[in-house]
């Protein structure tokens, strides 16, 4: 588990990135790029085992005991999904991380040892209510949210718990846009000494008023595309 440390780590700088619609059969033609709609920032912290082993109790002796030839990094995302103005919603979006270690053998590269979050829910929101006010024939409709614990909706999930590739899903909800920011981090358990790198991927689905759903994949600048965990 990662949410228990208590690391001084300073917040990331966010990035504006640009969206670009993904190519389509018998399109007319490409969708505008977005802008200001997703910002993303990183950063990095190297770790020791203790540290890395912090709340898996059953794994500490084993992180230990891997410790001399192994090393440990906390890499966080923070990332910013906007709304706007014309109302046009995130419908969902994807995050990814590819770990490597260029020119390491397979059984070198490096690993998510731990992902935080593995799971989000939250409440549901029960169908609208409609009422009709006799005396005035007004149709009134109402919202009415479930009791806490009845009822939950998956918001987040992410994936890929030691491999080398995690990622996170996110998926609006009835009751939660897909709106604000979202801190995802990993912790790298990587090869003693050998260069350790995390290629970022963003992806997004928007719901246009006039165009439809449209995939869209983020088109990020070199700072974030690939960052070296051992410069940081």
């Amino acid at each position: 588990m990662i949410h228990h440390l208590d690391l001084d780590t300073a917040a990331p700088a966010l990035h504006d990135i640009e969206l670009v619609a993904e190519p389509r059969l018998n399109a007319p033609a490409s969708p505008p790029r977005l802008k200001e709609r997703v910002s993303l920032g990183a950063v990095v912290r190297a770790l020791t085992v203790e540290e890395a082993a912090a709340g898996e109790e059953e794994w500490s002796d084993f992180l230990k005991t891997e410790s001399p030839h192994s090393d440990y990094f906390m890499l966080s995302l923070v990332c910013a999904f906007r709304p706007t103005r014309n109302g046009d919603p995130f419908v969902d979006a994807a995050v990814g991380i590819q770990l490597e270690s260029p020119g390491k053998a397979d059984d070198q590269q490096p690993i998510a040892w731990s992902i935080s979050p593995k799971k989000r829910l939250v409440p549901a929101r029960r169908a609208a209510r409609i009422a009709l006010t006799a005396k005035l024939a007004i149709v009134e409709s109402s919202v009415e949210f479930s009791p806490e614990g009845e009822h939950e909706e998956l918001f987040v999930v992410g994936m890929g718990e030691r491999d080398s590739d995690p990622e996170w899903r996110f998926r609006k909800t009835s009751s939660t846009p897909l709106i604000g920011d979202e801190t995802l981090t990993v912790i790298v358990k990587t090869s003693a000494g050998a260069p350790t790198q995390a290629r970022i991927s963003v992806a997004a689905t928007v719901r246009h008023r006039h165009l439809g759903v449209i995939p869209y994949r983020a088109e990020l600048p070199p700072v974030l595309r690939i960052i070296d965990l051992r410069s940081q």
